[in-house]
């Protein structure tokens, strides 16, 4: 029923009230009559808007959950990709470390490839979709609670936690170049002489320090891609009911 029906029922109260032809017992009954129908309508048009605002509240959320899935695939697709193209260093890295270990050192390879050792590779992760709809409260919308719970953890903890870890590992091997490598080291057009300072304890330290921490970042965001393609799966499930 409509606000106009509902506040006409209302001036019909308020007449029957007023009318001095009718009797107490014919306004009671006719006063009943009109609340009663007040009341159904009333409850009839809440019962509607509640309907409609959690068909609404529903839509939100659901493209919500299919845009993040997006989101998340378009991550981990990133993150193979980062780990593809970082894998040279690490190979770089290692390679050298060996020759140092056996005593096999080749100033050719180990030279000719000393760019990687200031190539970088940082976890980067686009969560302006989480974050709007975080802000906005809508995160309440989500039903699943084991869902909601896996999906904040990714997007405040795992991730997060990786992107800093980057941050700091970089950061800190950049430190170590430049105190260590950077400065001593001889470099002309073939690149920088790295096999002039293996002899040098802090140098070989250097080496071995970041073979262990690029191999540690590797399998770290080997286990991130796991857990994001997971997630997604799990969003498409849930999606699929």
């Amino acid at each position: 029923m409509s606000e106009e029906k509902i506040i006409e029922h209302a001036g019909n109260v308020v007449e029957i009230m007023k009318n001095k032809s009718l009797s107490w017992k014919q306004k009671a009954k006719r006063f009943a009559e009109e609340i009663i129908v007040i009341v159904i309508a009333i409850s009839l048009t809440l019962l509607f808007h509640n309907w409609n605002d959690a068909r609404h509240e529903k839509k939100i959320a659901r493209e919500f959950l299919t845009g993040i899935v997006t989101d998340l695939n378009g991550t981990a697709d990133d993150l193979e990709s980062s780990l593809k193209s970082f894998q040279p260093t690490i190979d770089y890295y290692d390679t050298v470390w060996k020759q140092i270990i056996t005593n096999t050192i080749k100033p050719s390879f180990i030279d000719s490839n000393s760019d990687y050792l200031r190539n970088t590779s940082y976890f980067v992760f686009d969560d302006g979709r989480f974050q709007g709809f975080q802000s906005s409260g809508y995160l309440r919308l989500i039903e699943n609670q084991d869902l909601l719970k896996h999906l904040v953890t990714l997007y405040t903890v795992h991730m997060p936690f990786e992107r800093d870890a980057d941050i700091n590992v970089f950061r800190t091997r950049e430190t170590d170049y430049n105190v260590y490598i950077g400065t001593k080291a001889a470099t002309d057009s073939n690149g920088i002489h790295l096999s002039g300072l293996l002899k040098d304890q802090a140098v070989k330290y250097q080496i071995s320090r970041y073979v262990e921490y690029f191999d540690e970042r590797k399998r770290h965001k080997q286990w991130l891609i796991k857990k994001i393609r997971e997630m997604a799966t799990e969003i498409e499930k849930d999606l699929g009911k």
